[in-house]
């Protein structure tokens, strides 16, 4: 196609088929799902920045494992935060301007809102951890509002992947003690403004002693959206990916998404 030769607010306009696809994804679910095997196929080389103790005992066993290259945050002190809230965050920006990374995991969101209230709290007036009052949480949901959409906006201007791990949470309940909503742990209104700004939301959970992923909200389980994926005809999978003997994973997924003129099928 002809080039457009136009420029808006200093940006030059493409057709549409010219914008790069990526994929900003979370995946949540209850611990030991396999939601970091599930990240760990995703494309590319992988900068995988941890904040799960003992988190990378999963990458050991993954076929990808050579792919990944873990920045171990799990043993930092809380103040690591801050890190994360600067507009470079975590300093990460010349490793996915070289090209040397294709892909960055934040493992788990979920985790490091825990180490945001504690770096809350040593800013809150007359907070503490057992008591973090509502400034404290409020400023705690604030932090991680901002780590999350940093990686998510500077992963964008060099067309980088992102994916966010998340935990679900114990679960709204009614007078009579049901549960009736669950949703990811990642704090207040962040579940909101993170996750619009994502164009995937995956949860993950084990069924009947199968993995099971699903692409758009059921029962008492939220979020989850897809632009990717067709949910008329494929609103959940059985994932039979195992370490020993592979199968299909995010980065096929992705290529066949990449060459196809709309949403696909798995």
């Amino acid at each position: 196609m002809e080039a457009l030769n136009i420029k808006i607010g200093g940006v030059e306009a493409k057709p549409v088929q010219d914008i790069q696809k990526r994929l900003s994804l979370m995946i949540w679910g209850s611990a030991g799902c396999g939601k970091t095997l599930l990240a760990s196929t995703a494309p590319g080389k992988k900068l995988w920045l941890l904040f799960d103790p003992n988190g990378a005992d999963t990458l050991n066993i993954s076929p990808e494992r050579d792919n990944c290259t873990v920045v171990d945050f799990s043993k930092q002190a809380c103040n690591i935060v801050a890190q994360g809230c600067i507009d470079n965050p975590f300093g990460i920006e010349q490793y996915l301007k070289d090209g040397t990374f294709d892909t960055v995991v934040l493992d788990s969101a979920t985790t490091l809102l825990d180490l945001c209230l504690k770096f809350a709290v040593l800013n809150t007036k007359n907070a503490s951890v057992e008591v973090p009052t509502m400034a404290g949480y409020s400023r705690r949901n604030s932090y991680l509002k901002q780590v999350l959409q940093n990686l998510i906006r500077i992963t964008n201007k060099y067309n980088k992947h992102i994916i966010i791990i998340g935990h679900e949470d114990n679960g709204q309940m009614d007078e009579l003690g049901n549960i009736i909503k669950q949703t990811v742990m990642i704090g207040g209104s962040s579940n909101t403004a993170v996750c619009i700004n994502l164009s995937e939301i995956w949860y993950m959970a084990v069924v009947t002693g199968k993995r099971k992923l699903f692409f758009e909200p059921f029962g008492i389980k939220s979020p989850m959206k897809t632009r990717m994926i067709d949910t008329s005809k494929c609103k959940n999978i059985e994932w039979q990916y195992t370490p020993e003997n592979g199968g299909k994973g995010i980065k096929d997924w992705f290529e066949l998404w990449q060459n196809a003129q709309g949403k696909i099928t798995l």
